[in-house]
C-alpha cells in the first residue's frame, strides 16, 4: 500500500544523487512510497515496477544497482525474506504515528559498513547522504544477487540509526498499559500533576477502573497515546461525571441528575394541591375541544 511521504529542497542538491540518471532519482522517490514506517520494502523489482512505472520501459534492477552505489538503498535477505530498505529513511520521513509497519525484518547484526568519509560539498543532512566513496565498499561489506540480474547489490554503508523524534508525539518514558503488567511508566510528577489537574478523580482508583474497564474491552486496548487516552479521556471524564466518589444523583457543579429530577417529579404527583390544579387544567383543556366540562 501506497502512502503520502514529503520531499526536502536538499534533495534537488545532493551531489551523489546527481551521478544517477534521472529515472533513478525519479525511482528513489517512489521507494519512499513504497516503504513502511521503517523504509523497508519487499525486494521484489518486478513489483516495483509495476507499482511505479507501469508504462515505462526501464530496467529496475539497473536503476537500483546505481542508487545502492551511492549509499541511498540497501538489499539484505533474512531467512526467506528479502528486503530493500531506504537508508536515513527516518531521519527524513515524519512518518503518522498510527501507521504501522509492514514487520519486515532490520538487517543482519553481523553486518558491517564502511566508516563515514569526509568529501567536501556532502552535507550530512541532505536525504541519503552516503557515507562512503562510489564503488568504495570493502570486501567485508556483505552482497544481495538482486533476482533477474547478474549485479551485486550491496549493503550500503549508512548504518541504521535511531530515528528523530516527532513533533508532538510521547517522550521517551512513553505511558503503556498490558493487560498482564497493567500501567507502566507513569511517574511520581505525572500522578502529581494528574490530581492537580482533576481533583475530583481519585487517581490510583481510577487507573485501577481503567484497567478492568481495557480488561474487559480488548478490542479496545489498543492506543497509540496511551498518555493522551488515559488524561483527556477517561481522567476527563470521571471530572465531568462529578469525580471518583461522587454520591448518587449528585454532580460535581450542582445540577440536577436524573436520578433526583425523577424523585421530584414524584413527590410532586403525590401532592393534593399539585392534583387539584392538574384536574382543574384537564377540565379546562376538555371545554376548550368541545368536550363535556
Amino acid at each position: 500500500m501506497a502512502r503520502a511521504r514529503s520531499i526536502k529542497p536538499s534533495f534537488y542538491k545532493n551531489e551523489h544523487l546527481a551521478e544517477c540518471e534521472p529515472m533513478a532519482r525519479l525511482l528513489f522517490i517512489g521507494l519512499w512510497t513504497l516503504a513502511d514506517r521503517d523504509g523497508r520494502l519487499e525486494h521484489r523489482p518486478l513489483r516495483i515496477k509495476a507499482e511505479l512505472f507501469p508504462y515505462e520501459n526501464c530496467d529496475i534492477a539497473s536503476l537500483l544497482k546505481q542508487l545502492a552505489d551511492r549509499g541511498f538503498v540497501r538489499a539484505y535477505e533474512s531467512g526467506d525474506v528479502k528486503v530493500l530498505e531506504v537508508c536515513k529513511f527516518r531521519e527524513h520521513q515524519r512518518c503518522h504515528p498510527d501507521e504501522k509497519g509492514d514487520g519486515l525484518p532490520p538487517p543482519p547484526e553481523s553486518a558491517v559498513f564502511p566508516v563515514e568519509n569526509a568529501k567536501p560539498g556532502n552535507p550530512t543532512h541532505e536525504p541519503g547522504n552516503p557515507t562512503h566513496e562510489p564503488g568504495s565498499f570493502p570486501s567485508i561489506c556483505a552482497s544481495f544477487l538482486l533476482p533477474s540480474s547478474s549485479f551485486p547489490l550491496p549493503f550500503s554503508s549508512c548504518a541504521p540509526s535511531s530515528p528523530a523524534p516527532r513533533a508532538g508525539s510521547e517522550p521517551t518514558h512513553a505511558v503503556r498499559w498490558s493487560a498482564s503488567a497493567g500501567w507502566e511508566g507513569i511517574s511520581d510528577s505525572d500522578l502529581a500533576e494528574w490530581a492537580a489537574a482533576y481533583p475530583a478523580a481519585d487517581i490510583p482508583v481510577e487507573l485501577a477502573r481503567a484497567t478492568q474497564w481495557l480488561k474487559a474491552n480488548p478490542k479496545k486496548a489498543k492506543k497509540s497515546n496511551w498518555r493522551k487516552w488515559l488524561t483527556t479521556s477517561w481522567l476527563n471524564n470521571c471530572q465531568d461525571r462529578g469525580g471518583t466518589h461522587r454520591e448518587r444523583g449528585v454532580k460535581q457543579d450542582g445540577r440536577r441528575s436524573a436520578a433526583d429530577a425523577a424523585a421530584e417529579w414524584k413527590r410532586a404527583a403525590e401532592d393534593p394541591e399539585v392534583a387539584k390544579r392538574r384536574a382543574e387544567f384537564i377540565a379546562l383543556k376538555s371545554q376548550k375541544a368541545g368536550g363535556p366540562a
